[in-house]
């Protein structure tokens, strides 16, 4: 099993930052990010209490730590690990592969008919 690299790496007593990203606080509730954003959205409209209670800093969402907890009804433990959220972003490193992917599609055989002659090949293989 792949050894994940947790967000926080600062030990397992830390506590949360005061604004969690949106992706943080999908890793919190384990949900989708989709589910996070259109909650925040909704609780700007509305105000309603029932969504995740997220702010506009600048250009971006942010959810503070004391709503979030007030909103889930207990305290965040922190650091996250093990969500496909958090894990997936660019600064995990995944220990076990070091194997790199070849981007290239894999190559199909040619087709042939038996009604026409195999088209003669330009290159060797």
């Amino acid at each position: 099993m792949p050894r994940r690299r947790p967000l926080d790496s600062s030990g397992p007593t830390s506590t949360p930052p005061d604004l969690l990203t949106v992706a943080e606080t999908a890793a919190v509730l384990r949900c989708g990010m989709t589910f996070v954003y259109e909650s925040i959205h909704r609780y700007l409209a509305t105000g309603d209490p029932g969504e995740v209670p997220g702010r506009k800093v600048g250009r971006s969402l942010r959810v503070p730590r004391v709503g979030l907890e007030r909103y889930i009804g207990a305290a965040i433990t922190w650091p996250i690990v093990d969500h496909p959220i958090i894990d997936s972003g660019p600064n995990v490193v995944d220990t076990d592969d070091v194997s790199a992917a070849d981007p290239r599609p894999a190559r199909h055989p040619r087709r042939t008919s038996p009604h026409r002659p195999a088209t003669p090949r330009l290159f060797e293989d």
